[in-house]
């Protein structure tokens, strides 16, 4: 199972973790993994052309099944708020991945425990 745990302080999220695989499917059909990392890696890979930062991630250099993207706050307000943005719109897509593969894909919230809608 794929778990995505969000931290989140008084300026917005700190820090998303996603581990685990989802082993929906055999090793490249698994279209559950192919959603988590197109939303992750699509956020993660957008921050620096949109806001001009690099974005603080770490990842498994081997077998895959891990990221963490830690989120500082920023003096810039501006660009603090549109980071955070990127940031719930990616916790967003992921929970509704979640809503449809729950036997795959879990994601921890406090914000969202709800879900999005």
């Amino acid at each position: 199972m794929i778990e995505v745990i969000v931290n989140r302080a008084p300026y917005g999220i700190k820090e998303v973790c996603i581990s685990g695989h989802a082993n929906a499917a055999a090793y490249g059909s698994d279209i559950v993994c192919s959603a988590v990392s197109a939303i992750s890696f699509g956020t993660l890979n957008a921050i620096h052309p949109l806001l001009g930062i690099v974005p603080q991630v770490s990842q498994a250099q081997q077998g895959g099944g891990f990221l963490r993207w830690s989120i500082p706050s920023l003096e810039d307000t501006e660009l603090h708020e549109k980071q955070q943005l990127l940031a719930e719109s990616m916790v967003i897509s992921l929970l509704a991945v979640a809503e449809q593969y729950g036997s795959y894909v879990a994601v921890q919230d406090d914000k969202w425990q709800g879900g999005a809608s």
